[in-house]
């Protein structure tokens, strides 16, 4: 039987009760419902006692606070539907003046993928604002000269500002050259069209804005476009050398303004076609571009912060702009970091690029973008391991490197989840050869017969990246607008290619199928190449005679007994590789150049211009390595010293050495 309580008690009680209730009323104001920041990260939500403030995590996170009763936290099952109302919502706000500007028909409509998204953690799934992967119009074949524009890229949900009455491009004059309006806005057409996807950091449209903002921007875009589709053979040459004395003065000033850092980036994204192997621009540049960066606070995310807007420095830029010239700033720096094989640059990858790559920004970035920053964030780890082991000794431990590749396969199944396009995926895969070929740097005192399988797998990727890289450029013509990051992983997987076309371990392999991967090496730097006798042509030029070199019998059978690992640039990270490869064929060709004398007779005429030796050249037993004019090599110390009384071996363009 249960106890009543006494009435003396509960008048007490309830007495009490009324009492305390004054003092528990809080400041803030209660609400039923918190905001979907706060409801999507599962925190509790503490409204500010305005009830036009946002609440208390909001402002401090710069986060839009909205309070939605219909809003359901984001969950594997129900990202999908609400990814196809966020673009909803984005086509009708900015898909009318897409499709002014553009010219194409809008997006077709999109439909939620069936199955579930990909598990993060703790990255937000690239795909945030896409229900389906970047649609890219199929590409006629684009020659290794002035090409025919392919279809437009479809690139849906652009934040890019259009304006539907924008007036036509008003012509300009660079120097002494002039530019009709029609053909900027045909440059400028080229540009976000083929190119903007690569790296997007432009955020304006517009040619006459854009002028009136950053003259430099304005030429950086149209020498961009033109590296294709140029309607004059001068003026590639022309603006490359232009826009090089204006970046490099541009530096001279402080601060750099937002704009000019932009173009910077793109400069370093595609650099000038003349560069050399070791001494290309895109080192200096990103460097000082990314302390510039610093000065102004734009590795803050806020284009206006309050600590870093004093004197000569202030800022008025949007956060949006802010966000993507560091980002831009880290993926190059990073890029140039990788292939030249020098220690990370400090200060990359903060909070402020996690949270782009979490999508935790106000504004929307594209998942290709995002999917670029995870890749690159994660090189930086990678570099900052393995030098931390090279302290140690001279070689990178096996294990480390396995440790580090299956650590990638984790990441890499978060952020390329079904949804990815093939780019993406692309990319990814570059990520991975950085990350083996270090099983090609071993230890002092390594196993050989342990190494074979990790060399092998490394030889596997290498392949793939090739022939990915191909079926790309059929898609989308990727190797016409390729960037000049992604053009020196693609000479690092040709590197690993040909080390294993002379090594022990073709035994292992079918001769005939990595010669013809080799051949596709060459097709592939033939296809990268802009003008003549650039460095991607150049480079096709040494593949292809050491390729033939090969071929013969006598030379074939005596680099079969090498061993593919490169032990003399330890330090230099991953393009110790591709350093090996150059010294050793300098010796191959020093040695060859001695056991047949005979052949230093040979004269090589004049080209016809694409950079490649003539049928008479290579018609030998032992073709001539010396025919290749090896001046692109000069800053890696490529110089040749002939033999006493041996005549001078004629090069383009009337050269003797």
């Amino acid at each position: 039987m249960q106890r009543r309580p006494l009435p003396l008690m509960a008048d007490a009680r309830q007495q009490n009760t009324q009492q305390q209730q004054p003092a528990l009323q809080p400041s803030r104001i209660k609400r039923n419902t918190a905001c979907t920041s706060c409801r999507d990260a599962k925190v509790r939500c503490n409204p500010s006692s305005n009830a036009d403030q946002p609440c208390q995590r909001c402002a401090k996170l710069h986060l839009a606070c909205v309070v939605d009763k219909s809003h359901k936290r984001i969950s594997r099952r129900s990202k999908i539907d609400e990814l196809v109302q966020e673009i909803q919502s984005i086509k009708e706000t900015v898909g009318s003046a897409s499709s002014t500007n553009l010219g194409h028909p809008p997006n077709a409509a999109i439909t939620p993928s069936t199955e579930p998204a990909a598990e993060r953690l703790s990255i937000v799934s690239p795909d945030g604002a896409y229900s389906q992967p970047r649609q890219h119009a199929t590409a006629e074949p684009i020659s290794t000269r002035v090409l025919e524009p392919p279809a437009v890229l479809n690139t849906p949900a652009e934040t890019i500002p259009h304006d539907a009455s924008c007036e036509p491009s008003l012509p300009r004059t660079l120097g002494s050259y002039p530019f009709s309006g029609d053909d900027i806005d045909f440059y400028f057409q080229k540009y976000f069209d083929c190119f903007h996807l690569y790296m997007p950091v432009v955020r304006q449209r517009d040619p006459n804005k854009c002028f009136e903002t950053c003259p430099l921007l304005f030429w950086t875009i149209i020498y961009v476009a033109s590296r294709r589709y140029a309607k004059s053979a001068s003026l590639v040459p022309f603006l490359s050398e232009e826009i090089r004395r204006q970046v490099f003065a541009a530096l001279g000033e402080s601060p750099l303004t937002l704009p000019t850092m932009n173009a910077i980036i793109l400069v370093c994204s595609w650099v000038f076609p003349r560069a050399r192997f070791t001494s290309d621009p895109a080192a200096v540049l990103s460097t000082a571009t990314a302390n510039a960066a610093l000065l102004l606070g734009i590795h803050t995310g806020r284009g206006g912060h309050p600590e870093y807007s004093h004197g000569a420095f202030q800022n008025n830029y949007t956060d949006e702009a802010a966000t993507y010239t560091w980002a831009g700033l880290n993926i190059v720096s990073q890029s140039v970091s990788s292939y030249m094989g020098l220690p990370p640059v400090g200060a990359l990858f903060n909070q402020t690029i996690q949270n782009t790559i979490d999508g935790r920004t106000p504004f929307h970035v594209p998942s290709g973008f995002r999917i670029i920053l995870e890749c690159q964030k994660f090189c930086n780890h990678v570099n900052k391991i393995v030098l931390a082991n090279l302290e140690e000794s001279d070689g990178v431990s096996a294990h480390i490197v396995q440790v580090l590749e299956d650590e990638w396969n984790i990441v890499q199944g978060m952020i390329c989840s079904e949804r990815a396009d093939d780019l993406d995926k692309f990319n990814a895969l570059l990520v991975r050869l950085q990350i083996q070929i270090f099983y090609m740097m071993p230890t002092p005192g390594h196993s050989p017969e342990a190494s074979k399988q990790l060399i092998l797998r490394t030889y596997h990727t290498a392949s793939s990246i090739i022939r990915d890289a191909q079926e790309l450029d059929s898609k989308i013509g990727f190797l016409g607008h390729i960037t000049y990051p992604q053009m020196r992983s693609l000479l690092t997987a040709g590197c690993v290619i040909f080390k294993l076309l002379r090594s022990t371990y073709m035994q292992f392999l079918d001769q005939k199928l990595v010669a013809a991967t080799a051949s596709d090496v060459v097709a592939v730097c033939q296809r990268m190449s802009i003008v003549e006798a650039d460095l991607t042509m150049r480079l096709a030029t040494l593949f292809k005679t050491f390729l033939d070199l090969y071929h013969s019998s006598a030379w074939g059978t005596t680099w079969q007994g090498e061993e593919p690992t490169a032990s003399r640039f330890p330090h230099r990270l991953g393009a110790g590789v591709t350093y090996d490869c150059f010294v050793r064929w300098k010796s191959d060709s020093a040695v060859k150049r001695v056991s047949h004398p005979q052949q230093q007779q040979t004269v090589n005429p004049p080209t016809d211009g694409a950079g490649e030796e003539t049928d008479a050249l290579l018609s030998g037993t032992l073709p001539d390595s010396l025919a290749i004019d090896w001046t692109f090599m000069d800053d890696f110390e490529w110089t040749w010293n002939s033999p006493a009384l041996a005549p001078p071996v004629t090069l383009w363009h009337g050269m003797t050495r």
